[in-house]
């Protein structure tokens, strides 16, 4: 049994913490932290991305399915979702991006849109949130910031987007 008790406690080299959290729906610049290339359920290819946003609200995964064997259309749609990824967080060389490598995509710098999702987890439903699209960040507040606070939902909520 310890002995430690809550007046023991000294927090004075300890940072506060800042976000961390997942990213509630909302529109961010986020930069790419992690890119790691993934086999899927369904034999095919993804790239599994964590994204953390620069004005410290937290972080978000998402996964953009690059080759699905059993569907042309998943693979145009991920393929589309790579695409604005690199074009809006300024890869040198969106169209060819696999000649750079999965590392290339580490230090983007995208808009991403944020949405609420709800799911069932150990038959308990819950909400989370999900990307669900790309976009430039100077986009954001007419390019003023460099990052958005959440808000509650997009700035369309009723547009169509296909992924």
């Amino acid at each position: 049994m310890s002995n430690f008790s809550f007046s023991d406690l000294n927090l004075g080299d300890v940072k506060t913490a800042v976000g961390g959290g997942m990213l509630p729906p909302g529109r961010y610049q986020c930069e790419v932290i992690s890119a790691i290339w993934k086999n899927t359920k369904a034999g095919g290819k993804m790239i599994e991305l964590e994204l953390r946003d620069e004005g410290g609200f937290g972080k978000i995964r998402t996964w953009i399915n690059v080759q699905i064997p059993s569907s042309q259309e998943a693979t145009r749609i991920g393929r589309e979702q790579l695409k604005a990824l690199c074009v809006h967080g300024g890869h040198p060389d969106p169209d060819n991006v696999g000649s750079h490598g999965i590392a290339s995509l580490v230090g983007l710098k995208p808009g991403v849109g944020v949405a609420s999702e709800d799911y069932v987890k150990n038959n308990e439903k819950r909400i989370g949130s999900l990307v669900k699209y790309f976009f430039d960040p100077l986009d954001l507040a007419g390019g003023a910031t460099p990052s958005a606070s959440p808000s509650n939902g997009l700035n369309d909520p009723d547009e169509d987007i296909p992924f």
